[in-house]
């Protein structure tokens, strides 16, 4: 099958996806079938209802959206609003048919036909486990996030969440911090990240990971697109932790859609006395499995035997040391196989230069550390 030019393709698609009932799914049956928005338009009925799951009733909808002039123009123009604002931003536009549609998200039924995007996907992030909860944490669940996150993204896998404060934002930035990639999955427009009014974390997610989400630009943080926002979440992992949550909370559903498409559901287990552990408890006792470190979820993906580290025959090495101060542990995380400058250290660190040449010299001294000329420093090899 030939795809039209992915200009054509961008503005097709969101007028298509204005067609009162037309789906995920019968949207891209629509796409595969007759390619361009101009021979879906010049279908007859008939025609179209031979599409896969359109039928009649829904073919005459679409008949009828073409030949109402008003309707049409109207749904042209604001697919014309939405290509020139990302024609003017860092947003881009990714559909089902482009090669940088994430293979895991492709696996299930209602997968997107597109998606907004900023920053990017990297071949990595196949290797993803998403991590949700409750908006309103304990200091129980706050730990068990940093340390579930931490563990995994010290061993290489992404961290999926949906950038809501709570569980969420805990777990994007303990991956961050670890040195590791990140994508979160938002309910609303891609131009507001209204969850993060201090511009801290999502400028750390574009540079080492994405933001995504399939609402149109300008769209609000609407109550029912957040359920449809979960299927993304668990879509793109290949397996969800949760975290801490009521038996009515919102990462349910996120579990539930990831039963539905045959991914993994871990959950941590909680206190019979607190309701924000209802939730994950019971999953546990419905089938979930029960985790309490990354290792865990590693060994149950199958991921151990993917560790670099394998080839030294310790799949588990550790990536700190016990001697080593809490501000060294922080620095050591956020070097890498590569030489970085220590301004771009000290700037992803938080911390003040001076305070990074310390941590550095001491990382140096206990063989974790490498200095070259320029001020560069990585990783040392046995921890590359």
């Amino acid at each position: 099958m030939i795809i039209p030019h992915k200009e054509t393709l961008t503005f097709d698609l969101l007028v298509l996806s204005q067609v009162p009932g037309i789906g995920l799914v019968r949207l891209k049956n629509l796409i595969n079938r007759f390619q361009t928005l101009e021979n879906i338009k010049r279908a007859g009925a008939g025609e179209l209802s031979r599409t896969p799951l359109i039928g009649e009733q829904l073919s005459d909808t679409i008949s009828a959206f073409f030949h109402n002039q008003e309707v049409f123009q109207k749904a042209s123009h604001n697919a014309e609003k939405q290509v020139l604002m990302l024609e003017k931003s860092d947003i881009r536009f990714v559909t089902f048919w482009d090669e940088t549609y994430p293979s895991l998200l492709k696996e299930i039924g209602d997968a997107p036909a597109y998606f907004f995007i900023r920053g990017e996907f990297k071949p990595e992030d196949s290797k993803s486990v998403a991590i949700v909860g409750t908006r309103s944490p304990s200091e129980y669940g706050k730990n068990a996030t940093k340390k579930i996150a931490t563990e995994l993204a010290e061993a290489g896998v992404t961290i999926i969440s949906g950038l809501a404060i709570g569980v969420d934002t805990e777990a994007h930035r303990a991956a961050l911090d670890a040195g590791g990639r990140t994508l979160a999955v938002l309910g609303n427009g891609i131009d507001d990240i209204y969850t993060d009014r201090s511009r801290k974390l999502f400028p750390r997610i574009l540079e080492n990971g994405a933001i995504i989400t399939e609402e149109w630009i300008g769209t609000p943080p609407v109550a029912e697109n957040f359920p449809k926002r979960n299927r993304i979440i668990s879509g793109l992992s290949l397996g969800v932790v949760i975290v801490e949550s009521d038996v009515t909370g919102g990462s349910l559903i996120t579990a539930k859609y990831a039963l539905e498409q045959n991914r993994d559901v871990f959950a941590i287990p909680g206190s019979i006395f607190s309701r924000k552990s209802n939730g994950t408890n019971a999953l546990i006792r419905d089938g979930a499995e029960l985790v309490s470190s990354g290792k865990e979820i590693l060994e149950s993906l199958n991921l151990l035997s993917k560790n670099k580290n394998s080839e030294r025959g310790n799949a588990l090495l550790p990536l700190v040391l016990p001697e080593m101060t809490e501000q060294e542990i922080h620095v050591f995380r956020h070097l890498s196989e590569s030489p970085l400058h220590i301004d771009l250290i000290a700037e992803r660190t938080g911390l003040d230069i001076s305070e990074v040449l310390v941590a550095l010299f001491e990382l140096e001294f206990k063989d974790c550390a490498v200095q070259e000329a320029g001020r560069f420093f990585k990783k040392s090899a046995k921890y590359a």
